[in-house]
């Protein structure tokens, strides 16, 4: 049963988890089925091995039916789904405990089912009252406001328990479905520009963007997140750095004002903001001592897991100021947090790879990443490139072959719409340009080819990895002959 869904959901059940998940599964009110108990202890046995030849369900059949019994698939996929329904019951049970909001919109929805009209309306007004009172409100908070409020005006009851009219109810269903939509759309807006940019679609929502750029200035002065959100607005249309200062000194007053979540996405927004608001030069570092105070502050995890791709810009940042030693530090600390369970090792080492680059240790990078290989696109790019980049240095032949290689990993991501017309393109003419500059080892009186390639490139309008081929370039016009 290698690829059934009951293990991918089992493996999903934290270490920390299983002891609680046992207690949950011999509960009567959750579980009677004492071969669904089985069946689980039997997966808990297996933990560290559940690609064990013992794990099919031929032989898992063996171990928790009487001994003897004829083998039947029937009885033993209705099992394994009765177990996959329990661990998905376990961890909507254990996400309502963990999330103390939803946790008591729940409660307020039952109540109000029930008719306990005491104590719905009576955690209702605690709960409203509450939310108003938050220094900062999120879309989840005027999400739950929306919710309470419906439910207000809909009961019949609520005349008698409260003072507010319909007109009153009515209104607040307004405002907190202005005051959501508002702040999602202007959230999520340079999140559709960046997948634009990156894959070429065009997303277009049914209400227009001229509404939330005429919102009321009493309106916006009274959210926080709504000002800085506008701000970033602002910054990626008028390309006005002033706006970048604004709302960075917005979101570093009141980080602690911040849930952790939502601090980190408006972190988010200050790295995505850099190349828009600062020079080149000042961007890795700026956006370092953004990442470094980040992480003072705890940011950058979702739920137990680093978020992958900003663990991927604090390394790119950190070795591009020449922090090398802090690099690896970071990346011994917390590559043990990434999500992929298979495959983090496999990313230390090319982020490892990444530094003996930098650091010109090309064997090692060739060491590390010759016989790798990354199917998500975020790793494949930087995987071909370095490895691609280091065996040019090493003068490897093994070169070509690695080029012909990218292309065809390119071409595969591409038709895949994994990358954008513009990166195939630039990652395209990058392998043109190497295979080039190849062709010119072990001649002599190369300088003319030379000029040509590098005319050649110039004329390109997108190439990745410019810089570094017109250092090479240079580097082969500076020598009057060659012999390699």
């Amino acid at each position: 049963m290698q690829n059934a869904k009951l293990l991918h959901l089992f493996k999903a059940i934290r270490e920390g988890e299983l002891r609680e998940f046992t207690q949950f599964l011999k509960s009567p009110f959750y579980n009677r089925n004492q071969r669904v108990i089985a069946l689980y202890e039997y997966l808990r046995k297996h933990k560290k091995n559940l690609e064990d030849e013992k794990l099919t369900k031929e032989y898992t059949f063996k171990r928790i039916f009487p001994k003897g019994e004829k083998y039947e698939d029937w009885k033993m996929r209705e099992l394994m789904s009765d177990l996959s329904k329990l661990i998905e019951e376990y961890f909507i049970v254990k996400e309502a405990k963990q999330n103390e909001l939803e946790r008591q919109m729940l409660l307020i929805k039952s109540l109000e089912k029930r008719h306990v009209d005491d104590y719905f309306f009576k955690y209702a007004h605690n709960l409203d009252e509450k939310l108003d009172n938050l220094d900062v409100k999120n879309t989840q908070h005027y999400l739950a406001q929306l919710q309470l409020q419906q439910l207000l005006y809909h009961n019949p009851a609520t005349s008698y328990y409260t003072n507010k009219g319909s007109r009153e109810f009515l209104s607040g269903i307004l405002y907190n479905t202005d005051m959501y939509y508002s702040l999602a759309k202007l959230r999520y807006s340079q999140e559709i520009l960046a997948w634009e940019r990156v894959r070429g679609e065009h997303i277009e929502g049914f209400i227009s963007k001229e509404i939330l750029e005429n919102i009321p200035e009493h309106v916006a002065s009274n959210n926080l997140l709504l000002q800085i959100y506008q701000l970033v607005d602002k910054l990626f249309k008028l390309r006005q750095p002033v706006f970048y200062h604004q709302m960075k000194q917005l979101i570093l007053k009141n980080i602690k004002s911040f849930e952790k979540e939502e601090a980190t996405y408006l972190f988010t927004f200050l790295i995505n903001s850099l190349r828009v608001a600062l020079s080149d030069e000042e961007v890795f570092k700026e956006g370092f001592n953004l990442y470094k105070t980040g992480l003072a502050h705890g940011l950058f995890m979702n739920g137990d897991f680093f978020i992958v791709n900003h663990f991927n810009n604090i390394v790119s940042l950190a070795s591009g100021v020449g922090e090398y030693q802090w690099t690896q530090d970071f990346i011994n600390e917390y590559y043990t947090y990434l999500p992929q369970e298979d495959g983090k090792h496999n990313i230390a080492k090319l982020y490892t790879a990444h530094l003996n680059f930098l650091r010109k240790r090309y064997d090692d990078v060739e060491a590390l990443l010759y016989t790798m290989e990354f199917e998500d696109v975020t790793y494949g790019l930087r995987h071909y490139t370095l490895l691609i980049r280091s065996l040019y240095e090493l003068r490897k032949t093994q070169l070509e072959d690695k080029c012909r290689a990218f292309k065809v990993y390119l071409h595969r991501k591409h038709k895949a719409r994994f990358i954008s017309s513009d990166m195939h393109e630039g990652y395209n003419n990058f392998i043109k340009i190497v295979e080039s500059l190849f062709d010119t080892w072990g001649k002599f009186k190369i300088e003319d080819k030379t000029v040509v390639i590098k005319q050649k490139m110039n004329s390109m309008e997108n190439v990745e990895f410019k810089n570094w081929l017109d250092e090479k370039i240079n580097e082969l016009l500076n020598k009057k002959s060659t012999a390699i």
